[in-house]
């Protein structure tokens, strides 16, 4: 199956998984996605929540 993501968020989606992984879940939720923004390190996002 195709996916149009961008490489980045492909990043983001792996490191999601391993987050989750990492904690013992079977699932990947908002807190796991966040974590990925995070480790991923690039963009606007990131940016904002350094921000904070």
């Amino acid at each position: 199956m195709r996916n149009n993501f961008t490489s980045r968020v492909q990043k983001v989606i792996r490191f999601s998984k391993e987050e989750a992984m990492r904690l013992g879940h079977e699932y990947i939720g908002t807190e796991h996605l966040l974590l990925g923004i995070l480790k991923e390190g690039e963009g606007i996002a990131v940016k904002i929540l350094k921000n904070l």
